[in-house]
């Protein structure tokens, strides 16, 4: 937090400071005297402030019992007193919502250190950002022993005022609280109106449409819930669900965010690339973009996108077929050969919140018009199903990479994130890593594969034997850089997730294995690091190899065989494979396509294949304990995008260390942050 002097405080809610306003902040130095005895005392000046006003749209109210309720990746946070505008009151069971609320104060408590306190008030602020995308910047208030600390919050962080002299804390609350009741027009963006006695939006979308020139007029979204606000500060993204009673087609998800003046906005530039050419059906579509003149912060420019299509998060998916198909959907025509060969683009977040599922009936109603659209499963196994056809489709694109103008830069979800790419180098040679064998595909799948991609059978016939010690361990590893085999790698790992959680519908909730969970959890060690520094994953696959009848539960075991395959193929780094075909951007998608279209033909017709899971997760055990792990789709990283995780419909949203005894795999998840380099946004 910066200090700010009493003037600058002034100017930023546009106000005339008294001539007795003093140049410099007041520190809280001398006898300890009480600004305000009880927060009864405060609550009544700040009444008396209400009185004076000409028109007073505004109610103060303590929350001594209750936490305002209502925010986005929800929080029990309690302020003592807060602010609010009476039209904007939810009403509901008496409880207050995070977004009615126009300022929240923090009283002294002798129990915390003023250190503490501070901090509290602050993140009530940031709290308030959240919850509130249509205010610019959010003000907050301490009240302290000697004095008041006043607070100033945008996207460019927190700026704090401390007072310890009446004749300049007192008219400064009272120039606070006419700005706050005449509608904080100072730092109020009016494209996003709140839709009075709910929680609800009115988002105003500028229209510009990609391909087009001039932007048509804007477009308004009304009554969209937000679905998702993560980090008040920075990018301090937001997403909104525009959804229509009974039309699916008319979904929307809104998204907008904060860039720098002179940034690259990369997931508009990458959506109006991949879409240049017609609609390609693996990725969310977009409808148009622009940037939001009036809520610009400092050097920072609020920029907001709206986006096509309406889906559920991957994790929603039923059976293994469903995650089996979806798998190789995804290594097919999403993150790879589609997007990586014919359009030069890497998507670097694959996660489950970044994977969405379209309704069947939606699927089959939009149309494709790009000639180098992939083909997918469904088609593969039956002709008579169309080529592009597929439940899935790819949204959060801004941490994607054009590899035709950068190539710089890390990204990624731990936990789901390439091994290498979170070491941020090639994972180191052993003696005894493998690179196995390409598999040929049975007679049953071989034909229809061949005709759909003879140029691909063409260029993977050569029959290679299996690879036992790395190519020139000790060369110089030059540059790393993210690749299209790690971002299959993170596909694997999110259908690995599913995998791990899903239990029979009816069936015993046998646990989790303590070390498997333990070893998947990315940990921190560092404050501020980008990504874990421990990460153990490369044990889970090799158990996953061993053949380890521990990892799933046993109503799902059949799908150790699939996984045992897939371990192999990627557990050691293809950096150190010998020069040829298995140094090609593609081969690890082309092994495991052919390791997941044989699984398939297999057991084509097995139960376990169509067997549906509960909607609970697993629990994971240790040390005698049981967690329970309950998966709430809408607390996760990111929200549904297509329409838009952490989750809800994910249009264009989607979210770690050792369990504790009130742990659930939920919370476990909601602790990944994805954690971008520098310039990556």
């Amino acid at each position: 937090m910066d200090d700010i002097g009493i003037r600058e405080f002034y100017e930023k809610i546009g106000a005339n400071p008294p001539a007795s306003a003093q140049v410099e902040d007041r520190t809280f130095r001398g006898k300890q005297t009480h600004a305000f005895e009880t927060v009864g005392s405060f609550v009544d000046v700040l009444k008396s402030c209400l009185m004076r006003l000409e028109k007073n749209v505004l109610k103060v109210v303590e929350c001594s019992k209750h936490a305002p309720v209502g925010l986005p990746n929800a929080t029990k946070a309690r302020p003592d007193v807060v602010i609010y505008q009476k039209d904007y009151l939810q009403n509901a069971k008496d409880k207050l919502f995070w977004g009615s609320i126009e300022m929240a104060v923090e009283f002294h408590s002798a129990g915390n250190t003023p250190t503490k306190r501070s901090e509290q008030a602050a993140s009530y602020v940031s709290y308030l950002l959240r919850a509130r995308p249509d205010l610019v910047t959010a003000l907050g208030l301490l009240i302290e022993v000697d004095g008041l600390v006043f607070f100033f919050c945008n996207a460019n962080g927190i700026k704090k005022l401390s007072l310890s002299n009446a004749d300049d804390y007192l008219p400064l609350l009272s120039a606070i609280v006419k700005y706050i009741n005449e509608g904080q027009t100072n730092n109020i963006d009016k494209t996003l109106s709140r839709v009075p006695s709910t929680v609800l939006y009115n988002v105003s979308v500028p229209n510009r449409v990609p391909n087009e020139s001039s932007p048509l007029n804007p477009t308004e979204y009304k009554s969209c819930s937000l679905r998702y606000s993560r980090d008040p500060f920075g990018c301090r993204p937001n997403i909104f669900i525009y959804k229509p009673e009974n039309d699916m087609s008319a979904v929307r998800v809104i998204k907008d965010q904060y860039i720098r003046k002179d940034s690259r906005w990369v997931e508009k530039n990458i959506l109006a690339k991949i879409h240049k050419n017609g609609v390609y059906p693996a990725v969310v579509r977009m409808c148009f973009y622009g940037e939001i003149t009036q809520a610009r912060c400092g050097d920072r420019i609020r920029v907001r996108i709206c986006l096509q299509d309406y889906g559920t998060p991957f994790l929603s998916l039923k059976t293994p077929r469903d995650v089996i198909y979806a798998l190789y959907d995804l290594l097919e025509g999403k993150l790879t050969r589609g997007l990586y060969l014919d359009r030069q683009i890497l998507h670097r977040d694959i996660s489950p919140w970044n994977i969405m599922i379209r309704d069947s009936d939606y699927t089959q109603s939009i149309g494709t018009y790009s000639p180098t659209s992939p083909v997918f499963i469904r088609h593969l196994l039956d002709p008579g199903v169309p080529k592009h056809e597929s439940s899935i489709f790819l949204i959060d694109f801004g941490y994607s990479q054009d590899l035709e103008s950068s190539r710089d830069g890390l990204a990624g979800t731990p936990m789901f994130i390439a091994r290498a790419v979170q070491a941020g180098k090639p994972l180191p040679p052993s003696r005894d890593m493998c690179f196995p064998e390409l598999p040929p595909l049975s007679e049953r799948i071989e034909r229809a594969y061949k005709s759909n991609y003879p140029k691909r059978m063409e260029l993977f016939k050569e029959k290679l034997g299996a690879q036992t010690e790395p190519w020139e361990a000790d060369r110089e590893l030059g540059i790393f850089q993210h690749k299209l085999e790690h971002d299959g790698e993170s596909g694997v790992w999110s259908s690995f997730w599913w995998a791990l959680l899903a239990f029979p519908d009816q069936a015993e909730n046998v646990p989790i294995n303590a070390s498997i969970w333990t070893e998947l959890m990315p940990t921190f060690n560092t404050p501020g690091t980008e990504f874990p520094e421990h990460d153990n994953r490369t044990k889970v696959l090799y158990s996953l190899f061993l053949g380890d009848e521990n990892v799933f539960h046993p109503g799902y075991g059949d799908l150790l065989g699939l996984f045992q395959d897939i371990a192999e193929a990627i557990m050691s780094d293809y950096h150190w494979a010998e020069p040829g075909v298995r140094r090609l951007s593609d081969y690890v998608h082309e092994i495991l396509q052919r390791i997941i279209l044989n699984f398939i033909v297999k057991n084509m017709d097995e139960p376990f294949m169509d067997l549906k899971k509960a909607d609970k997760n697993r629990t994971v055990q240790r040390r005698g304990s049981t967690l329970y792990l309950s998966i709430s789709e809408s607390s996760k990283r990111k929200t549904q995008e297509t329409l838009p995780n952490p989750t809800p419909p994910k249009h264009a949203i989607s979210g770690g260390n050792e369990p504790s005894d009130s742990d659930t795999a939920d919370e476990d998840t909601q602790r990944i942050e994805k954690k971008a380099r520098i310039g990556d946004v």
